[in-house]
């Protein structure tokens, strides 16, 4: 067997990805806080501008972004036996990530996310079914691929097999002496939120957006989450806010970035894969915080400026560093008393 130094766990989904202008928005104000809704008008059809079908979920584009930029990859998933699973795994195959691991069922359809671009911005918003990405069961997971382990990142599933599965592989890597990451989504957060406590509490490092952290911690101030996720043993946490940048601590400082402006963005699906996958490479090369931070806002920033997940990335670790050496961002660094 091939072993790999990184596995993944989590959703491998095709997204489809719909540009549409014929829709409505609106906000709605709650004190200090202001929600944003897309809307479609009730029994109206609605024209569509244009439509791409992209392999995508989390799991899997962790394993493609550092497959891409060298590192050994497997990802670990159950998927369906249809055309959406044969898009999604020859081009996970074409990144050189190991699909021997993935199994195939006529149980369920491969997942399937629905992403509306609106006029609006660039983010969005996704309809995501989870389809046969969450028929993973504890069983599913080889032992005996952990044995050259050097990382394990997993993903929101939210079965109760599945997130056993997932507590399996941070048992194998830690006894192997791994690193674990989590980039845990809403899904879990709100749907497990148990299983979410006793899965991040066990990872290394961890990496979601403001509005997942927010949920979970139940705090409103990004200091006082960095806290509590540190508190749970956490050893590196970092904050993603879109546009605002990002927060990185690893208990003794904590760095707040900006972006970088070196082009248009274009579609952020998938910047905070890229985001985990440039903290990952970078802890794997005992990077410091500070151009961890770089690195990591370097893959989102330069996942966000093509259409689709997975591209513009860059082909080696260095090529994202002459990328980081090349750009500026902003970065505010503080000492944690």
């Amino acid at each position: 067997m091939n072993f790999p130094e990184l596995i993944t766990i989590g959703s491998n989904t095709l997204d489809i990805i719909i540009d549409i202008d014929d829709i409505l928005r609106f906000e709605l104000f709650d004190k200090e806080i202001i929600k944003k809704y897309t809307a479609i008008e009730y029994s109206r059809k609605l024209n569509v501008k244009n439509v791409r079908f992209v392999p995508g979920g989390s799991g899997a584009n962790i394993a493609a972004n550092c497959s891409m930029l060298g590192l050994k990859s497997a990802y670990i998933g159950v998927m369906g036996n249809d055309f959406s699973a044969e898009i999604c795994l020859t081009d996970l195959k074409k990144r050189g990530v190991d699909l021997s691991q993935v199994i195939q069922t006529d149980k369920d359809t491969t997942a399937l996310s629905i992403i509306l671009k609106t006029p609006w911005g660039k983010d969005r918003s996704i309809l995501a079914y989870k389809g046969a990405n969450n028929l993973l069961k504890p069983s599913d997971v080889n032992e005996e691929l952990f044995n050259n382990i050097k990382a394990f990142a997993w993903t929101s599933l939210t079965t109760e097999d599945a997130c056993k599965a997932i507590e399996k592989s941070i048992t194998l890597t830690k006894n192997k002496g791994g690193i674990v990451f989590a980039a845990p989504s809403m899904s879990i957060i709100k749907n497990a939120p148990n299983w979410a406590k006793v899965l991040i509490s066990n990872s290394d490092v961890v990496s979601m957006n403001l509005e997942e952290a927010q949920e979970f911690t139940g705090e409103s101030k990004k200091t006082l989450m960095i806290k509590d996720f540190l508190d749970m043993g956490i050893k590196l946490i970092s904050i993603t806010d879109g546009p605002n940048g990002s927060i990185i601590s690893d208990g003794k400082i904590i760095i707040n970035s900006g972006v970088y402006s070196a082009g248009k963005v274009e579609d952020t699906t998938g910047a905070g894969d890229a985001f985990l996958a440039g903290i990952l490479i970078s802890r794997l090369n005992n990077f410091s915080l500070e151009k961890t931070s770089k690195m990591a806002t370097a893959m989102s920033f330069l996942e966000s400026k093509e259409i689709g997940v997975r591209e513009g990335l860059p082909n080696s670790v260095q090529e994202l560093e002459t990328f980081v050496n090349n750009n500026t961002i902003k970065q505010v660094i503080s000492e944690i008393i």
